[in-house]
C-alpha cells in the first residue's frame, strides 16, 4: 500500500524573496525597506515560512543573529529558484515585445574595459532591461556569481580556479596596463615611468584587499623595491581626489588614469615593468537568463571587442 505524506502547508514564491532580502541584509529593519513591507509583516512572513517547512531558518532575539543550518540549505535552493523566476519573466517579455527584466552586474574597482560605453550600448538594444551596477573586489566577485547574486562579472582572469573555469564563461580577454596619476608639474603628460622613478615620490595605491595592488606589490617584490606609501583606501574617487589635492602619486588602472586625466587637472604617466593582469567578463555556464545571452552576445558584437579571444 502506497502511503503518501501529508502536504505542508503551501509557502509562495512572496516567502522566499523576503527570505532572501533578510539573509541579504541580516537586519530585520533594513530588509523590510528593502522588500516596501513593515518590519512585523516581514517577521510574519519568515515565521510563516518556517512554519511551513517544518524547521527555524533564522536565529534571533529581539533582532537578526544569523542564519539557522537549515536557513543556510533554503536560501542556497530559493536564489536559484528566484532566478528561475527571472529567467522566465525575461523570456515571457519576448513574446509580448522587447525584453525586460533586471541585471545585475559586478566588477572590479580597477580595470582596462570602461563599462558605461558597454552599459549604454545595451540600454540601446534592451531598453526595458534594468541594470544594476556593483564595485566589488574580485574574490566577492566571483562568490556573488556562485551564489546567483551576480549575473555578469568583469573582473580578472589569473585568480580563476580549474573548478571555477569549469563552470564559468569568461570571455573578452583584455591586458590591464597601470598608469600613474600625478598632480600636474609640467611634466610631459605621456612619458612612461618604470618603479624605479617611483621611489622619490609618496604613493597613494589600492587596499591590499584589492587584485590590482597584489598586482602592484608582486612587481615591487620581484624588483626588491620599497615605497613610501601614504594612502591606502578602497575608494577610487579618494584615491584620484589625493592625486588633485597634492597627495602624492597614485598607482591606477591606465583605464581609470585615462578617465581621471580627462576631467582632472592630474599628469597621467604609463607605468612600465608592472604587470597588472588581464579583465575578462564572466558569466555562469548555467542558469543563464535572456538578458544574460543578450549582454554576452552583445559583447561578441561589439567593435571595441572585435579581437577578444575566448576559453
Amino acid at each position: 500500500m502506497l502511503i503518501i505524506p501529508p502536504l505542508l502547508p503551501p509557502m509562495n514564491i512572496k516567502q522566499l524573496r523576503y527570505f532572501y532580502e533578510l539573509a541579504q541584509h541580516r537586519h530585520f529593519a533594513r530588509a523590510a525597506k528593502a522588500c516596501f513591507i513593515t518590519q512585523p509583516t516581514l517577521s510574519a512572513s519568515i515565521t510563516a515560512l518556517e512554519k511551513s517547512l517544518g524547521t527555524e531558518l533564522v536565529v534571533r532575539n529581539s533582532q537578526f543573529v544569523a542564519l539557522t543550518e537549515a536557513g543556510e540549505v533554503v536560501l542556497r535552493h530559493a536564489e536559484r529558484m528566484l532566478l528561475e523566476q527571472e529567467s522566465m519573466h525575461q523570456e515571457l517579455s519576448l513574446f509580448t515585445g522587447e525584453l525586460s527584466g533586471l541585471l545585475r552586474i559586478g566588477i572590479i574597482p580597477q580595470s582596462s574595459v570602461d563599462i558605461m560605453p558597454l552599459l549604454r550600448r545595451f540600454n540601446s538594444l534592451h531598453p526595458n532591461v534594468a541594470l544594476r551596477l556593483s564595485v566589488l573586489t574580485h574574490a566577492t566577485l566571483l562568490e556573488q556569481l556562485e551564489l546567483h547574486q551576480c549575473d555578469i562579472g568583469l573582473g580578472f582572469d589569473e585568480p580563476l580556479s580549474d573548478h571555477q573555469r569549469r563552470h564559468l564563461d569568461v570571455r573578452v580577454r583584455r591586458p590591464n596596463q597601470m598608469a600613474v596619476l600625478s598632480p600636474c608639474d609640467g611634466r610631459e603628460p605621456c612619458a612612461p615611468l618604470t618603479l624605479h622613478d617611483l621611489l622619490p615620490h609618496p604613493l597613494l595605491l589600492p587596499s591590499r584587499s584589492m587584485q590590482f595592488r597584489r598586482y602592484f606589490d608582486q612587481a615591487a617584490e620581484q624588483a626588491g623595491l620599497q615605497f613610501k606609501v601614504v594612502l591606502e583606501t578602497d575608494s577610487l574617487f579618494h584615491l584620484v581626489s589625493a592625486v588633485n589635492h597634492g597627495l602624492g602619486s597614485a598607482v591606477v588602472s591606465a583605464g581609470l588614469a585615462a578617465t581621471a586625466g580627462q576631467l582632472l587637472d592630474v599628469c597621467c604617466q604609463p607605468l612600465l615593468g608592472a604587470e597588472a593582469g588581464t579583465t575578462v567578463f564572466i558569466a555562469r555556464r548555467h542558469s543563464v537568463t535572456p538578458a544574460m545571452r543578450a549582454f554576452m552576445t552583445m559583447l561578441e558584437n561589439a567593435p571595441q571587442h572585435s579581437s577578444a579571444e575566448h576559453s
